[in-house]
């Protein structure tokens, strides 16, 4: 009878825990889907390159008011999501950029 027991709780436990991963795995497909939405929708901040860091993925921007962040025009460091995203860009460039509540970059193009 335990023997029984043990396994109907088995099978239970194993069917709620898949359960629980499919949902966790579709969870983070919608927040590629906002992601990206947000990206799209955030409004882009003017900029000027003042330093570039490849190795550390970090630049300095002298920028506009980040009006997503109520932030007011000032120069300060940046990460970029992905250090690839600052290849191209040199010092003096201005650029239009997105960065995300961490002060993440992740948008950021040469103004033309």
């Amino acid at each position: 009878m335990k023997t029984q027991l043990i396994k109907i709780a088995s099978i239970f436990a194993l069917s709620i825990s898949t359960s629980v991963f499919a949902a966790g795995d579709h969870g983070a497909h919608a927040g590629k889907a906002t992601e990206q939405k947000s990206v799209e929708t955030m409004e882009m901040t003017q900029g000027e390159v003042k330093k570039i860091d490849p190795k550390t993925g970090k630049v300095t921007l002298k920028h506009g008011e980040i009006k997503n962040l109520q932030m007011p025009p000032m120069t300060m460091v940046f990460s970029a999501k992905e250090a690839a995203q600052l290849e191209g860009l040199n010092k003096g460039d201005n650029v239009l950029f997105a960065v995300d509540q961490n002060m993440n970059i992740t948008h950021i193009e040469k103004k033309q």
